[in-house]
């Protein structure tokens, strides 16, 4: 394989062809079987050398797993990659019969699919690292209802909230809901979010339940953030067990997340 073909298709791979190249690549794969078997070629070195296909994150922090990414990224691993097309290239031109070829093809994919499997599988997500992803606070619904009197009150709490002063925000938020006619629930679930914040894990369970038991509106919203509260405690038993209840029906708050988030614990 050319060094031109084999950067076409690495750039097809990547997505970096515009959408007229991208058609040709593929008319090409559709017409040339030798030029087909080489992109699924191309493809298997992707899956498993590609930085956007490792399994574990760029933010964890354990000193192995550091390890093996500098090795993964280092000159030398890249080398090998760019050696072992040069070689399959020459390979092809010395071999006539299809069959040795797709013998190295099978023996190159087999090698780099044990090293990913045994480097990167042993490694999942951290538990703090899901928390992260899930606890999208961006879409909790506002704390302001019009007509409501203590409405300068819930502005400030919301203002801080969303500034992460969340010590401010819960001190408001505590006063609020002994006086709150109208809200409640949303001053409920932002109580308990600010207390899971703050790490005061046994008053922000007890917020959730009290927000869950009292059959508002929004109530189901606090299974979801209960959830992320064990999560975040990394009681990962506790946080399945009530994943499993937000799953049980496609119409509860946040199925599809639970579902995905359960796939990952």
């Amino acid at each position: 394989m050319s060094i031109d073909e084999h950067i076409l298709i690495q750039d097809f791979l990547n997505n970096k062809l515009t959408e007229k190249e991208r058609d040709l690549v593929l008319s090409r794969m559709e017409n040339d079987k030798d030029f087909r078997e080489k992109v699924n070629f191309e493809k298997q070195l992707f899956l498993n050398l590609n930085d956007s296909e490792w399994s574990i994150s760029s933010n964890t922090s354990h000193s192995e797993i550091d390890e093996y990414e500098v090795l993964f990224r280092s000159e030398s691993t890249q080398t090998l990659k760019n050696t072992l097309h040069i070689v399959n290239s020459k390979y092809q031109l010395q071999q006539k019969k299809r069959s040795q070829s797709w013998f190295l093809y099978a023996g190159i994919a087999v090698i780099l699919i044990i090293i990913g499997l045994t480097i990167f599988s042993p490694f999942k997500t951290s538990t703090n690292e899901l928390y992260a992803n899930y606890i999208n606070l961006s879409e909790l619904p506002s704390l302001i209802d019009r007509g409501n009197s203590e409405q300068k009150l819930l502005i400030k709490a919301q203002k801080l909230f969303e500034a992460k002063e969340y010590d401010q925000s819960l001190s408001i938020l505590e006063q609020q809901l002994s006086t709150a006619q109208k809200n409640k629930a949303i001053i409920y679930l932002y109580t308990g979010i600010s207390q899971m914040e703050l790490g005061q894990f046994d008053k922000a369970e007890i917020s959730f339940n009290t927000l869950i038991e009292n059959k508002f509106i929004d109530s189901p919203k606090g299974k979801w953030y209960k959830a992320l509260l064990f999560l975040k405690k990394n009681d990962v038993s506790k946080a399945k067990n009530i994943l499993f209840q937000i799953t049980e029906s496609s119409s509860n708050y946040k199925f599809k997340e639970a579902s995905e988030l359960l796939s990952k614990l």
